[in-house]
């Protein structure tokens, strides 16, 4: 399994080529995989909903609104992919995050880690990867949207990529996770 990042100032441009991609395949019925069948379906990407948000605390015992650095959400997930002769599928995951400055923010700056991974049909992880983005907030600016654009190349022992998941989310800690769940009523 291989990764590789792109940042969103290259996105635009991959989001062009990809669109130009699809309309031209969706001219003609030839594929890898047979002339008059439809491509397979891609891995589907998956938002982990436990781990959809984060919030960052300053450290002490405080957990008020008062208390909060910052908080991020995954706002949403795209994916597309492509498959090749040699039995694998390339997917192309553009993770989307909105973050927030809070009230206890000095540094006017956050690192927001998230994780890519890949399982199996049967939700076995075969790859998992983090990332961090870095988040500047200029002037009086308190909301920031960033968005990466990640490549994963999946080998595939047969079949199609339709069985694979992509779940992305935050690495949080316990403290973070029971929050997330006392906030959502879980």
């Amino acid at each position: 399994m291989a990764y590789s990042r792109s940042n969103s100032s290259s996105l635009q441009r991959f989001s062009v080529l990809g669109l130009a991609a699809v309309a031209l395949a969706g001219c003609g019925s030839w594929n890898l995989f047979g002339a008059s069948e439809p491509p397979p379906a891609c891995p589907r990407a998956v938002v982990v909903n436990d781990l959809s948000r984060l919030t960052e605390f300053r450290p002490g015992a405080g957990r008020d609104l008062s208390d909060v650095v910052f908080s991020a959400g995954i706002e949403r997930v795209d994916a597309s992919c492509e498959y090749d002769r040699r039995r694998k599928v390339t997917m192309q995951t553009v993770v989307n995050v909105v973050v927030e400055r809070g009230p206890a923010d000095r540094s006017r700056q956050a690192q927001v880690t998230y994780f890519v991974a890949v399982a199996d049909a049967a939700n076995q992880i075969l790859a998992r990867e983090t990332f961090t983005t870095p988040v500047k907030f200029e002037g009086n600016v308190t909301r920031m949207q960033a968005s990466d654009e990640i490549e994963q190349v999946i080998q595939l022992g047969g079949g199609t990529g339709a069985g694979y998941k992509i779940f992305v989310g935050f690495p949080l800690s316990e403290e973070q996770l029971s929050y997330n769940r006392a906030r959502s009523g879980s």
